[in-house]
């Protein structure tokens, strides 16, 4: 049996958005909470959820029965540290990485079918496409572990893994789904994305 840890970053300060996204509303629950669930029903064997700001204010909204919380003290630099930091956690025998934003909300069948092509191919990561752009999840090969502890801000994260496996191929999976590409950074984004998938 496969071992397939998820890992939602949540630890930064919603600037944009103006409030917690981790908080928001999103089908009869909050952002975080749903994405969780989306997790545990594609088949992620282990759940992080990486927190910063704000830290307790969104722990106390998670079912922590079966998911990791891990503090990422370094938030503050970008999205890179809370990715190491669950990377960090994670445990040895972990064959991949699904690695998805807490503002980019997805449903357990997109997240599903990503799983079970990338396990079915040979490729070290596997990216979800819409009308040919990328999206989130992002799956990783555990192969790529120490590469993903050396990202960051500098290299532009994960762009740096990318960039260097491009040529070798990347596991491209198409949906019909504009939901793969939906990343919530401000308030206005969040209340036309509720309208459309959200309720």
């Amino acid at each position: 049996m496969s071992h397939i840890t998820g890992i939602i970053t949540a630890a930064g300060f919603s600037k944009r958005m103006g409030t917690l996204k981790a908080l928001l509303p999103w089908k009869g629950t909050t952002m975080i909470s749903h994405q969780i669930n989306c997790l545990r029903y594609s088949g992620c064997t282990d759940i992080i959820v990486v927190l910063g700001f704000k830290s307790k204010q969104i722990s106390d909204e998670i079912d922590c029965e079966d998911v990791i919380v891990v503090e990422n003290n370094d938030y503050s630099y970008g999205r890179a540290s809370s990715i190491k930091s669950g990377v960090r956690k994670s445990y040895f025998d972990t064959d991949c990485f699904v690695i998805l934003g807490v503002d980019q909300p997805r449903n357990s069948e997109i997240i599903s079918s990503l799983i079970n092509s990338h396990l079915q191919s040979e490729f070290l990561i596997t990216s979800p496409r819409y009308l040919g752009n990328g999206g989130h999840p992002i799956i990783i090969s555990s192969k790529l572990r120490d590469e993903l502890l050396n990202i960051d801000e500098e290299t532009l994260g994960m762009k740096k893994i990318f960039e260097k496996y491009r040529a070798n191929g990347i596991n491209k999976v198409e949906f019909d789904d504009p939901l793969v590409r939906l990343d919530l950074n401000e308030i206005n984004d969040y209340n036309l994305a509720y309208d459309q998938f959200g309720n």
